[in-house]
């Protein structure tokens, strides 16, 4: 009964979900399975031109054509002519983590730094880091002192040599704990006795007094859409395909996925609906990213032989397996969890967010975003699912965490 409360609190605290700060992502995360499929053959030409620095305009180097390309001659005088560093990818990333770090670490990571190719001088002549140059940490970790020659390791092991790295001898404090008193528990011989005797063989979890289903749980839904209600036989229909589609996961069908994957983020990069880390709208709707995938793959046909038996085309299967996927988490998330998106959704985090980067910022945020997304359900797929709790987690067990190149789990 107390999980039963604790996870009709956790749907209702999910639905209630809104954002300030102008954060209004929700439609990102949304799946358009009625889209038709863009020219493939005309975006895999864009994505292969659009991931080019510059274009050589000669096959190999030991097949230059019969005349050296004059275009490509110039442009390439005149931009090693320059002294422009070009900036690397994640530079700026790289900046922000380190700007963040506490300063007593940087003895122990700047002359990695300073070793490394490809650091930028914003880098290196940040304060604190541009001192360690060629230096040794002065703060070595007791149980490293007195080894002979330590000084003489690579300095991309020096943040091992870091006090705060090793356990403690000291344990950590903490606060003592109080033993709640409770009233005392007088032993009734008939107590359980009278219990057995008074619930039914089937128990209360939903089932009639003759132990039979009740007639909404064996009726399957005629119109699958994302609000219709689950019922206990669309579970079941659907846990029946599972052994099916994994089959479907071969070697070949998985490489196409991956390829899928890549042309449907360069098609929501050109349209502007991609987020900053768009795997986290496969986290939020995994089945119905994977069925999208599967269009854009050409294996639908395919994919269909593994669902069919049950009477699902591509989109009802996504949109029940969606459903019952968060459904499923719902019944199974920690109470850390529920903690800390409580106190994101009070607003507790802000001053942290506030004192990010732009980009990082925008980051946290979806992850916070998508988290609620993943979890975002309702009352009665939440009691379906508990009543085929233990046959998801049979069916779901091959998978492990990914399902269809998506993860299942956060």
């Amino acid at each position: 009964m107390k999980k039963f409360i604790f996870i009709c609190f956790f749907c209702f605290l999910c639905s209630k979900i809104v954002f300030a700060q102008g954060y209004e992502k929700a439609r990102y995360f949304d799946v358009d399975l009625d889209a038709p499929v863009p020219d493939l053959k005309l975006l895999k030409k864009e994505l292969t031109s659009s991931s080019e620095i510059y274009n050589p305009r000669y096959i190999a180097s030991f097949k230059l054509g019969a005349a050296f390309d004059r275009i490509w001659r110039d442009v390439m005088t005149v931009y090693g002519a320059k002294e422009e560093r070009l900036k690397a990818a994640g530079e700026d990333d790289l900046f922000d983590m380190i700007v963040s770090l506490p300063k007593e670490t940087y003895p122990y990571i700047g002359p990695f730094l300073h070793k490394s190719p490809g650091i930028s001088e914003r880098i290196l002549n940040l304060p604190g880091i541009k001192e360690t140059k060629n230096t040794f940490p002065q703060r070595i970790a007791p149980q490293l002192q007195g080894i002979e020659d330590l000084e003489f390791i690579s300095p991309f092991l020096y943040i091992l040599l870091m006090p705060e790295m090793w356990p403690q001898d000291k344990p950590m404090e903490q606060p003592l704990r109080r033993k709640a008193k409770l009233p005392p528990n007088k032993y009734r011989p008939n107590y359980f006795a009278n219990l057995l005797d008074r619930v039914p063989q089937n128990g209360f979890g939903y089932a009639l007094k003759n132990g039979q289903e009740p007639i909404e749980d064996k009726i399957r839904t005629l119109k699958v859409t994302k609000s219709s209600p689950l019922t206990s036989a669309d579970v079941r229909a659907f846990a029946r395909t599972l052994d099916g589609v994994y089959a479907f996961q071969t070697l070949d069908n998985n490489s196409l996925l991956i390829g899928a994957e890549h042309l449907i983020h360069f098609s929501e990069l050109k349209k502007g609906t991609a987020l900053e880390m768009n795997t986290l709208k496969d986290m939020v709707n995994p089945c119905q990213r994977a069925a999208l995938k599967i269009k854009w793959a050409g294996l639908e046909t395919e994919f269909l032989k593994s669902i069919a038996s049950q009477g699902f085309n591509l989109k009802e299967w996504a949109l029940t397996c969606d459903k019952t996927v968060k459904a499923y988490r719902a019944t199974l998330v920690s109470d850390s969890k529920i903690a800390a998106l409580t106190q994101f959704k009070k607003g507790l985090y802000d001053s942290i967010y506030k004192s990010m980067k732009q980009n990082a910022r925008d980051k946290q945020i979806e992850v916070i975003y998508a988290m609620f997304e993943m979890y975002h359900t309702n009352e009665n797929d939440v009691k379906t699912v508990l009543k085929n709790q233990t046959l998801l987690k049979e069916k779901f067990y091959p998978f492990g965490s990914v399902f269809l190149m998506s993860p299942l789990s956060f």
